[in-house]
């Protein structure tokens, strides 16, 4: 977030001042500067996102930022001081704004099913947000090679994602949804690199509208390795979206009933 002048921050309060006595002047607003220095900020950041997209980060020069955004030149050095500190910040608003979305969507979802929404919600970002998602790749691949001062901040944001994909699987596991013998790190692994590399493999071939069909095949796909085999119910296809991933996590974790 943006530290010294809350880019994510709200409005807050407007301030009046009283006008003097008899002066029929309307009272003067405080804090009109701040609110032109967010929206500011805004804009820089925006621009920011569309030229790492087009270019990457070496052709996102500070000077060009500043006047993609209707600004001077030299406004991002004396709003971020280097480009390295503008970087970092466009990574904090689109992880801000991604898990403020997680929170939302996967309200009181719990164990299988949250995981299952958790894994839709990153995949329909990219599928609704494209020019974010090109940006933070461009960000994360710069990371290992043209730009590695951002290598810390990236890591922190792949941990982060990671540690969130591992709260539901730990959850799951408690509610006693997954299989005993399920390596919940190595899941973790394989379901952030399973989004990871079809995100990436629509954003190259320029087509991003299956993401949300793929979204629904990789939860399947992972739930179905995790939970017990002989309690999978036989739905599949439009039924199975039709009855919903919450029944379906149900009746997979529901005790096996004994033969007479």
């Amino acid at each position: 977030m943006y530290r010294d002048g809350g880019f994510i921050a709200g409005e807050g309060n407007r301030r009046f001042v009283k006008a003097g006595s008899g002066t029929g002047k309307a009272a003067p607003i405080i804090g009109s500067k701040e609110r032109r220095r967010k929206e500011s900020d805004r804009r820089m950041l925006r621009a920011a996102v569309a030229l790492i997209g087009q270019h990457g980060t070496v052709g996102a020069s500070l000077a060009d930022i500043g006047v993609e955004a209707g600004y001077s030149r030299g406004l991002p050095v004396q709003r971020f001081g280097t480009k390295l500190s503008l970087l970092e910040m466009v990574i904090d608003t689109i992880q801000d704004r991604f898990m403020r979305q997680v929170e939302r969507r996967i309200g009181g979802r719990t164990g299988c099913e949250a995981l299952a929404e958790r894994i839709r919600i990153q995949m329909e970002a990219v599928r609704d947000m494209p020019d974010s998602a090109i940006a933070l790749y461009h960000l994360i691949v710069d990371s290992t090679g043209t730009v590695p001062e951002l290598k810390p901040r990236i890591a922190e944001l792949h941990a982060l994602y990671r540690d969130n994909l591992r709260a539901y699987l730990l959850q799951a596991r408690e509610m006693g949804e997954l299989r005993k013998d399920v390596d919940i790190e190595q899941n973790v692994r394989a379901i952030s690199g399973a989004i990871s590399g079809i995100c990436i493999q629509a954003l190259v071939i320029g087509d991003t509208k299956k993401l949300g069909e793929d979204a629904e095949f990789i939860a399947d796909l992972f739930i179905d390795r995790m939970t017990e085999a002989g309690s999978r119910p036989a739905v599949s296809g439009k039924a199975k979206a039709k009855v919903g991933i919450k029944a379906i996590v149900k009746t997979r974790a529901a005790p096996r009933r004994a033969v007479r």
